[in-house]
């Protein structure tokens, strides 16, 4: 540890908590790489296909996250799963269709495909707002834009609805577009 330079510290007599933030507070008007979650900087979470939905569930809730992404054991990217997926009534649904009880569902059987995912390349994300890329979630009706890497064919950031709205404390609702004939008849059931 000798190549490291000790740091002066000091006391914290008569100091107080700031309430002011050191960073400029996020708009519609910000660059949208600003709302980016930048996988280069933090790993994104990674579920495998085979895990459980309990198990899925309770790792998204232990580490605080709305969402992650899902893979196979040779590391293929397959699609994506939320919380709120995991807590759907879909859960009960998908059981009852495939004819197995809750406990054998996993994350495969409620994960959004990679083909159902909808990406963003990293030039648009740089050059655009954060209203922006709310107008294209609205647009294309998804709460979750994957930043793509054209050039490496790699996915290097996500962006979600639902950490704009935390974010700019503001309520965001975006309805799902059918994307099949399936997605169009639950919609007409109202499911």
């Amino acid at each position: 540890m000798s190549t490291y330079k000790k740091l002066p510290v000091c006391s914290l007599d008569g100091y107080e908590i700031s309430r002011k933030s050191l960073t400029t507070p996020l708009q519609l008007d910000s660059a949208a790489i600003e709302i980016m979650a930048n996988f280069s900087n933090n790993t994104a979470l990674m579920l495998f296909d085979d895990m459980s939905v309990e198990q899925a569930t309770s790792l998204l809730k232990n580490t605080h996250m709305s969402k992650a992404l899902v893979r196979n054991d040779q590391e293929q990217f397959l699609g994506m799963i939320t919380l709120a997926d995991l807590q759907s009534s879909r859960v009960l649904s998908t059981a009852n269709q495939l004819g197995v009880p809750r406990s054998e569902l996993t994350v495969a059987h409620l994960m959004t495909p990679k083909v159902g995912c909808t990406g963003l390349q990293l030039q648009s994300v740089m050059t655009s707002t954060i209203g922006d890329v709310l107008e294209t979630m609205e647009e294309v009706g998804t709460l979750y834009l994957l930043v793509i890497s054209g050039v490496s064919k790699e996915i290097i950031g996500m962006i979600s609805a639902i950490d704009i709205a935390k974010t700019l404390h503001m309520p965001i609702q975006i309805t799902p577009k059918p994307k099949n004939f399936k997605d169009v008849m639950l919609a007409v059931a109202g499911r």
